[in-house]
């Protein structure tokens, strides 16, 4: 009888009487273990049964936290230590690491690892294939989402708050300053006609010369004008 195939990965599903199974079963693992969802970036062990200290890890790729896409070539070996359970991850610019638990930074999980005094007695697959997507997940995907939440950006050296942005009050705050309100709107100044704006302060002098004045009075006028127009231009003052 004809071999049949699965509908959505086409793997081939021989007939009863058909001979040499062992070809058709040997063709569907090696296509499922090219799939990325079950071979790319697997943890395995070096040799089976395992007798060494060491897994290795597939190459794949994932998108990282900025939406990027990270190639990871793969690790034939990678050491780990006896008698021990240990977490295997890749950092957010792809590089394999391992420690005694997952780290809270962002990163993509691969495995964990039980070792025991000579050789690995299990791995245990902790990669994560599905994610949720749509709105409403803590965090801006596309145009056209919004925050219903507070968004604090901070060095990641002092940890300490470079912009704070409560959508819900509608407050602001740059470089640690708690956040405000917008603040309220003021009227231009009217400079005098008869000075003369510039970037300099002049000493009026003993004789208080009206001329001197008027052009401080209308440089002053300018640069007060010109920051209110800065402030509504970026909407931190009211127009």
């Amino acid at each position: 009888m004809a071999t049949t195939y699965t509908s959505n990965a086409r793997l081939q599903m021989p007939a009863t009487s058909d001979r040499n199974w062992d070809v058709t079963l040997n063709a569907n693992a090696q296509a499922l273990d090219g799939m990325t969802a079950i071979g790319g970036l697997a943890v395995t062990t070096t040799d089976t049964p395992s007798a060494t200290l060491q897994v290795g890890v597939s190459p794949g790729n994932f998108v990282k936290s900025d939406g990027t896409i990270v190639s990871f070539a793969g690790a034939s070996t990678f050491a780990v230590p006896a008698s021990s359970t240990v977490f295997l991850w890749l950092t957010d610019a792809g590089v394999l690491t391992s420690g005694g638990s997952f780290p809270n930074t962002a990163h993509l999980r691969l495995a964990r690892v039980v070792v025991g005094p000579s050789a690995i007695a299990q791995v245990v697959d902790e990669r994560i294939q599905c994610s949720v997507s749509g709105t409403g997940l803590g965090f801006v995907l596309k145009a056209g989402d919004t925050m219903t939440g507070p968004l604090t950006v901070s060095s990641p050296s002092t940890g300490s708050s470079l912009v704070v942005a409560d959508p819900v009050n509608v407050l602001i705050g740059f470089f640690g300053a708690a956040p405000a309100s917008q603040a309220p709107a003021l009227t231009p100044l009217a400079a005098s006609p008869s000075g003369v704006a510039s970037d300099t302060l002049a000493d009026v002098g003993q004789s208080f010369s009206q001329t001197v004045l008027n052009n401080n009075f209308a440089s002053l006028a300018a640069k007060v004008d010109a920051l209110i127009a800065a402030l509504k231009r970026h909407g931190l003052m009211g127009s």
